[in-house]
């Protein structure tokens, strides 16, 4: 119910929450029906569908003109929504919007910060690398433009975030938020901790986007060379398992990232990006730089 609350506590912006319940057995929808809320809705799933499949739910259900989607273990500061809002004004041509995230532990520190790309195209950058900060959590767009890309490919779980806002990024520059408005929630059971699994899914975007994709009605049909930076996944993956304390996982993401991107000659590279993280372990600040506003939840207002 945390993440809920978070969604609930924005400020200055009317909402209509849609509770996906991808066939759970915790308890959601009787919790949600406690909140007696008339902004608060429930889709219900009777066996789980997927990650995709359950946000493709919402998105046809929605009933507003923007529409943003949230996973059930990250948190939203109170003015995420307004200050993507004021930033989409600010940017007439954007029809979609990020913002700077936190990855936070299950006691709400800081791990590491992610900062957005700036605003406009987008598109080159997001053939390379995942460059939306906030993995599902982080994104703003216009129902019209998030249908018309087809939402969410079922085909992805790990990687389902990328494909779809590289679609989004091919029709429309993005209107970036710069400030960290989203804590992004790491743990051990993360997908990011699967590189076989991040592989295989890598290999399936290439083929995916090796043909001309189709885009909304009225766009014409684009190619594109994907071509991802393969080590940023797996120092990601490894550096975060790392801060977590779990030198094992890091480890053994390390051997695997090595062996499916290419051979043992990435892993020096790897080890070095991880060794350079070594100081940063849970609770400290943000990179040096980056700017440490991120508040506590629980001393968020509003909440």
């Amino acid at each position: 119910m945390r993440t809920l609350t978070s969604v609930l506590a924005q400020v200055d912006v009317p909402l209509h929450v849609l509770v996906v319940d991808d066939g759970s057995t915790d308890g959601t929808a009787d919790a949600v029906d406690a909140l007696h809320s008339p902004a608060v809705s429930l889709v219900r799933h009777e066996q789980s569908l997927g990650v995709s499949r359950a946000r493709n739910s919402g998105l046809a259900d929605a009933d507003t003109p923007f529409v943003a989607f949230t996973d059930d273990d990250d948190l939203w500061a109170p003015t995420k929504l307004r200050d993507q809002l004021a930033g989409l004004d600010s940017f007439p041509a954007a029809r979609w919007s990020c913002t700077d995230a936190v990855h936070i532990d299950g006691r709400l520190h800081v791990i590491t910060y992610a900062e957005a790309p700036p605003s406009g195209d987008v598109a080159a950058v997001m053939t390379r690398r995942m460059a939306v900060p906030g993995g599902g959590s982080g994104v703003l767009v216009r129902t019209s433009l998030a249908r018309c890309v087809g939402g969410f490919d079922p085909d992805f779980s790990i990687l389902a975030d990328w494909d779809f806002y590289l679609r989004l990024a091919l029709c429309s520059p993005v209107a970036a938020v710069h400030a960290p408005l989203v804590g992004y929630y790491v743990h051990a059971d993360s997908m990011y901790h699967d590189p076989l699994g991040l592989a295989d899914e890598l290999d399936r975007l290439r083929q995916k986007y090796s043909h001309p994709v189709p885009l909304c009605s009225g766009s014409r049909i684009r190619r594109v060379q994907f071509s991802p930076d393969l080590p940023r996944w797996y120092v990601r993956s490894a550096a975060m398992a790392y801060a977590q304390g779990d030198v094992r996982a890091a480890l053994r993401i390390l051997r695997d990232g090595a062996r499916s991107a290419g051979g043992w000659s990435i892993a020096g590279r790897l080890l070095g990006r991880i060794v350079r993280r070594a100081g940063r372990r849970l609770g400290t600040a943000p990179d040096e730089g980056a700017p440490a506003r991120w508040v506590p939840f629980e001393k968020w207002p509003h909440v």
